[in-house]
C-alpha cells in the first residue's frame, strides 16, 4: 500500500480534508490573493475570489474539480512569498504561481469547457485525458523502460468511441500494469471490474491460457498473517494494538523488539482490535471518510503509542524494528518512530515533482530529533514488502548513525501517488516525485540495500515462505542475525 500523495493507497480525499482542516495565519486582505493561480508540477489551478479558492486538475484537454472552500481554511500551513503562495503538507511543499486567467477548458461560457463536457463519457475522451497526465506528470519513464510515443501507439489504436467500459478498462489496465510500477493503479466502479474480469476470463479460455486449477487452489500466504506468526514466536507476551498493526515486546537478553505493519491505522478512532482483519481495515477506512484531518489523526495516533513503547522499552539493550511485512502508508509516520530513535534535526532526503520536461522546485526533508532519543543500537529489519513509506523511513536511516538495517533490498516504490480522475469518474494515480538521498542517489525501482543481506527473493510468495520455513526450523533469520550481532557488541 503506497502513500498517495495524498494518500498510500490511491485517493485524493485525504489530501482534500488535509487542507481543509487548517487555520489561516495570513493577515493580509484575502483579495490579495485574487486570480488564477497554477501549480508548479501537479496539473492543478486554482482561482480565489474575495477569499473563496476553487481548485481543479488539469491537462490540456480537461478540467476536473477537486475541491473548494475559503482560505482561511488553510491556516498557517499557507504562506505567500514574492507573489508565490506556498501550501505545506506533512513533509510536502507545493507552490503555486499566478497566471493570467484559467485554462479556457475550465470556465464554463467557453466551447472547450461544454465539449469536454459532452465527452465526459467517451472511451477515446478517457484515455486521451489518462494519456495526458501521465505525459506531464510521470517521472520514471525512463528508469522504467517504457517509450511514451511507442505505448501511446501500441494502446491507443485498441479504444474506439465503440469500445465498452469494460473492455476500456482491460485496455487501460493492460497499458498501466506494463509500467511494473508498484504507485500506478486504476480503480473504476465494481460493476465494471466485474464485467472486465468475465471478459479477460472468457478471452483468457479461449486462448487456453487460463491459469492452472492446481494454482487456484494453493494457499496464499499473507503480510500480516506471517508477521502475526513472527511475533508469536519471539513476543508472545508482547503487546498488541491497532489490530496487530503495532507489536511490541522484550526478547531475551534484554533486547526490545517492534514490529510495524503499516505506516497508517495509526489514528485512534475507538475500533475495536477483535475485529477480524478485513473489517478493521473496513472500519477505518469509513472513519477516514469524515475524519477532519486524518494525517493529525495518524500523527497523534502513532506518538500516543510510541509514548507507551518507549516507556516499556527503556532500559533495554538494544531494539530491533521489523518492517518487513510494512507495505506503506504515510511518510510522516514512520519518520515519527525515527524521531524518537534521532538526537537532533537533521535534512535526511531530498524530493521534487515533474514538471513538464524538468522538476519543481527541490524540498528538502527534515528528520525531527528528540531530546531524550533512544540511544542504544538500533536495527532496522526490511525486505522487498517494505514499500512506499516505509522505504521513506529506510531511506530516513540512512542518516541516523545508531541504525544497522538487516535484510533484503526494500520493493523500490517511492514517489508520492498523484490522484486523478477521469472524466467518467474512474480513478487513477501515478508516480510524479523523484526521492533522493544526500548523495543524488535514486532507490526507484531499485530498493535501499540492507547493511547485512539475508537473501529474501523479491517475489511475495518466496519471500514469506522464507519467512515461515525459518520460523519452523532455526528461527527468523533477520532477528537472529540481529541477536547475534547485539551479543558479539556486548
Amino acid at each position: 500500500m503506497k502513500k498517495s500523495q495524498f494518500f498510500k493507497s490511491g485517493f485524493a480525499f485525504l489530501f482534500i480534508i488535509a487542507l481543509l482542516s487548517c487555520e489561516s495565519s495570513d493577515k493580509k486582505d484575502p483579495q490579495s490573493l485574487d486570480g488564477v493561480w497554477k501549480s508548479l508540477g501537479y496539473g492543478r489551478v486554482v482561482n480565489i475570489e474575495e477569499g473563496e479558492y476553487t481548485m481543479a486538475d488539469v491537462t490540456t484537454i480537461s478540467c476536473m474539480p477537486l475541491m473548494e472552500g475559503n482560505i482561511s481554511d488553510f491556516g498557517d500551513k499557507l504562506k505567500v512569498r514574492n507573489d508565490t503562495i506556498i501550501l505545506e503538507d506533512g513533509i510536502n511543499n507545493y507552490h503555486f504561481i499566478r497566471i493570467e486567467d484559467a485554462p479556457t477548458v475550465c470556465q464554463n461560457d467557453t466551447s472547450e469547457y461544454a465539449d469536454a463536457q459532452a465527452k465526459a463519457n467517451n472511451p477515446e475522451y478517457n484515455f486521451e485525458v489518462l494519456w495526458e497526465t501521465f505525459k506531464d506528470h510521470y517521472a520514471y519513464f525512463e528508469l522504467r523502460n517504457v517509450n511514451p510515443e511507442e505505448m501511446y501507439a501500441e494502446y491507443r489504436p485498441k479504444v474506439t468511441a465503440e469500445t465498452t467500459d469494460a473492455e476500456l478498462f482491460l485496455v487501460l489496465n493492460e497499458m498501466l500494469e506494463s509500467f511494473d510500477d508498484g504507485h500506478i493503479g486504476l480503480d473504476a466502479s465494481d460493476e465494471v471490474e466485474e464485467a472486465a474480469m468475465k471478459l479477460y476470463e472468457a478471452k483468457q479460455a479461449a486462448q487456453n491460457e487460463e491459469d492452472a486449477s492446481g494454482e487456484k487452489s494453493k494457499k496464499r500466504l499473507r503480510n500480516y498473517e506471517v508477521a502475526a506468526e513472527v511475533a508469536k514466536k519471539y513476543i508472545p507476551e508482547g503487546i498488541y494494538i491497532k489490530n496487530g498493526n503495532l507489536r511490541w515486546g522484550k526478547l531475551e537478553s534484554n533486547i526490545a523488539y517492534l514490529q510495524m505493519n503499516q505506516m497508517m491505522g495509526m489514528a485512534d478512532y475507538g475500533i475495536s482490535d477483535t475485529l477480524s482483519y478485513r473489517d478493521h481495515w473496513m472500519a477505518y477506512f469509513e472513519k477516514l471518510e469524515t475524519a477532519e484531518n486524518d494525517n493529525e489523526d495518524e500523527l497523534d495516533g502513532i506518538n500516543a503509542s510510541l509514548d507507551s513503547i518507549m516507556e516499556d522499552i527503556e532500559g533495554t539493550d538494544a531494539l530491533i524494528v521489523d518492517v518487513r511485512f510494512n507495505g506503506g502508508g504515510q511518510d510522516e509516520v514512520g519518520m515519527a518512530v525515527l524521531e524518537r530513535l534521532n538526537k537532533e534535526d537533521r535534512t535526511v532526503f531530498i524530493k521534487k515533482g515533474k514538471m513538464g520536461d524538468g522538476f519543481t522546485p527541490v524540498n528538502k526533508v527534515v528528520q525531527k530529533g528528540s531530546k531524550n532519543p533512544y540511544s542504544k543500537p538500533v536495527y532496522l529489519l526490511i525486505g522487498p514488502e517494505s514499500a512506499s513509506a516505509t522505504e521513506i523511513m529506510a531511506l530516513s536511516s540512512l542518516s541516523l548513525p545508531n541504525i544497522t538495517r538487516i535484510g533484503s533490498k526494500t520493493e523500490g516504490v517511492f514517489s508520492d501517488i498523484l490522484d486523478r480522475v477521469l472524466p467518467n469518474g474512474w480513478e487513477f494515480g501515478l508516480s510524479s516525485e523523484v526521492y533522493l538521498d544526500l548523495n543524488g542517489n535514486n532507490y526507484e525501482g531499485v530498493g535501499i540495500s540492507p547493511d547485512i543481506e539475508i537473501g529474501y527473493e523479491r517475489d511475495t510468495q518466496k519471500f514469506l515462505k522464507k519467512v515461515v520455513d525459518d520460523l519452523n526450523s532455526e528461527g527468523d533469520a533477520a532477528i537472529e542475525k540481529a541477536l547475534e550481532l547485539i551479543s558479539k557488541s556486548k
